[in-house]
């Protein structure tokens, strides 16, 4: 699976941004495309139509919650899904996400209705870092 970080759409903030006032943290959005390679088949006749999850956990509450989801693709296990993440990224937070894979079986929007394929982890700043803003990751 690789995360792609397209585009950096805002100048890179700086410490001079911050607003004592509001205690407002500067943030710079990014973009970020998904892509899987070799994705595992749990269809019978015809190959997984995946679908991917972004969850971001909570700074405080350490809670996962739901970000956005990619379209279905149908019919592939090399999905590169066209709707992008677009998130504020804060250079000092440690920003966790975590994508999870289903291969979607209906038109319901209840995931456990659905095939897990998989799932990794990363920090925002990890893509960020990475060169040419591309990371790879191994689903669990």
């Amino acid at each position: 699976m690789e995360e792609d970080v397209m585009d950096k759409l805002d100048d890179m903030a700086s410490v001079s941004d911050f607003d004592p006032i509001t205690g407002n943290i500067p943030a710079t959005k990014v973009e970020i495309t998904v892509s899987c390679r070799n994705l595992l088949d749990k269809d019978t006749f015809s190959k997984s139509d995946p679908l991917c999850v972004l969850y971001i956990q909570g700074i405080e509450s350490k809670q996962w919650r739901e970000f956005g989801r990619t379209e279905v693709i149908d019919n592939t296990l090399n999905p590169d899904f066209v709707r992008k993440y677009i998130l504020d990224y804060f250079f000092e937070e440690k920003q966790n996400l975590r994508f999870d894979l289903y291969d979607v079986d209906s038109k319901s929007p209840d995931l456990s209705k659905h095939d897990f394929l998989g799932q990794t982890y990363c920090t925002l700043g990890e893509i960020v870092g990475s060169p040419g803003s591309r990371l790879e990751k191994p689903l669990r």
